[in-house]
């Protein structure tokens, strides 16, 4: 039987460090038992594990301390704590630490179990798609690329879904990677091997949706000269996805709710209750609380769809990403690009409310206007630029006088712009949205040399 992964033990009383050994075993997996601490952070650090099950108190070196080391080492396997004592500031800090999850004593053997399944999955999860960023493939299936806390969070939660045939709810503003979220969960699925089948409710118009949906008999309408079968059928025995599910009729949303419900489509212009078996994931980046309240999204429909709910954040939230992501984006063409410190530091600052996607396209003009292969920030376009300084006045501490204030503020927005450019005025008057002859004044005004610049 092929091992289902390699689980590192560590825990100091034999008898239960044998036990979980054989109990996991007996689930398909391989495990490696250690009863010291030291012993274990070195097989942490030279073998590769799926998983790490860790007690909290151990000879020689305790859990906590072993997976600090191990993270401060770049080892990235998803590391579950056990403890007996079950407080809250043990529990803190190893989430704090990077553990993955924690089971107190003694343990629930299904509850862990579990847990190093989802962890295992999730792992996985992310290592794919690291591997496949690095490969620069886009063939295979596009990656999703950020290795802050928040995705994180949201590789997890792709995990845990996976193993499931939930229906789940991916939410997020316009250009956040909701499409890639869903490939990576029915890739990641027992569904893996069915069809995903597709479906953007916001681009088809609505007298044709429910054919889409359902299909339709030949003759069911004007120009319906042939049988079509709907996407419900196209998807059976593997995903449908709905995109932009905020966006349909009311009318449609009734429907979409009983076939949700009873698994069961009707073609139009037929009679005959045709069985469906798949899995549906939806996503908006609408507020359907909101749509809800107004009347215009109905609460059953939305209590059928939030059964699993996966928020993906905004970059602007996530900005520690972004160097990762133009390296990815980089690295697809044909030939070597890359940016100078002043571009990336450009980049990094601005508030993306088009997000990943205007980050891409961004990048894209960048780097044809790039001379010798580098990307300057003066060859970066930025739509809405002058706003990225909105925010800028928040960091100046009130001083007396308003016109002190407003000194102040003036020039921490010239000197900031003026980094962000790399020294460049034009680009350091575009950034502000003001004439570039006002930019000198302002610069002569308040002292601004370009080696302050």
């Amino acid at each position: 039987m092929t091992s289902k992964g390699t689980i590192l033990i560590a825990e100091d009383e034999r008898t239960a460090c044998i036990s979980l050994a054989e109990l996991l075993e007996s689930r398909g997996y391989q495990a490696a038992r250690f009863e010291e601490g030291p012993p274990a952070l070195a097989a942490l650090m030279h073998e590769t594990f799926d998983a790490a099950v860790l007690d909290i108190r151990m000879p020689g070196l305790d859990g906590l301390a072993i997976l600090k080391r191990a993270r401060e080492s770049g080892i990235e396997a998803p590391v579950i704590v056990m403890t007996a004592h079950g407080d809250s500031g043990t529990v803190i800090e190893a989430m704090r630490l990077g553990a993955y999850d924690y089971i107190a004593k003694p343990l629930d053997f299904n509850q862990l179990l579990s847990q190093i399944d989802r962890a295992v999955a999730s792992y996985r999860i992310a290592r794919g798609m690291r591997q496949d960023a690095d490969s620069g493939n886009g063939s295979v299936k596009p990656a999703i690329i950020g290795y802050s806390p928040s995705m994180q969070h949201v590789y997890k939660l792709i995990g845990q879904v996976s193993a499931s045939d939930a229906t789940v709810l991916v939410r997020g503003e316009s250009g956040t990677g909701k499409e890639l979220v869903v490939n990576a969960i029915h890739h990641n699925s027992m569904r893996a091997k069915g069809p995903l089948v597709k479906v953007n409710c916001a681009a088809i118009p609505e007298t044709l949706l429910e054919s889409e949906f359902f299909g339709h008999e030949k003759g069911a309408f004007t120009n319906a000269i042939l049988r079509r079968i709907g996407r419900f059928e196209e998807a059976n025995g593997g995903t449908l996805f709905l995109d932009e599910i905020g966006e349909l009729t009311p009318a449609l949303q009734s429907k979409l709710l009983r076939a949700l419900q009873e698994r069961t489509i009707e073609r139009l212009g037929s009679g005959t209750q045709i069985r469906v078996d798949l899995r549906v994931i939806t996503a908006t980046s609408r507020d359907l609380e909101e749509a809800v309240s107004q009347g215009r999204f109905r609460e059953d429909l939305y209590y059928r769809l939030n059964v699993v709910v996966i928020e993906l954040p905004p970059l602007r939230d996530r900005r520690q990403d972004i160097p990762a992501l133009v390296d990815h984006f980089l690295s697809r063409r044909s030939r070597s690009v890359s940016l100078t410190p002043a571009a990336l530091n450009l980049l990094c600052d601005y508030h993306w409310p088009g997000n990943i996607r205007e980050l891409e396209n961004t990048i894209e003009r960048a780097a044809v206007l790039a001379k010798n292969g580098v990307v300057d920030a003066a060859d970066i376009q930025l739509k809405s630029v002058s706003r990225s300084v909105a925010n800028w006045t928040d960091q100046i501490p009130l001083t007396e006088g308003w016109k002190a204030n407003l000194a102040a503020a003036e020039k921490t927005m010239i000197l900031r712009a003026l980094r962000l450019a790399g020294g460049n005025k034009s680009k350091a008057a575009e950034i502000l949205a003001i004439h570039r002859r006002l930019l000198y004044e302002k610069m002569r005004e308040y002292g601004i040399n370009d080696a302050a610049a």
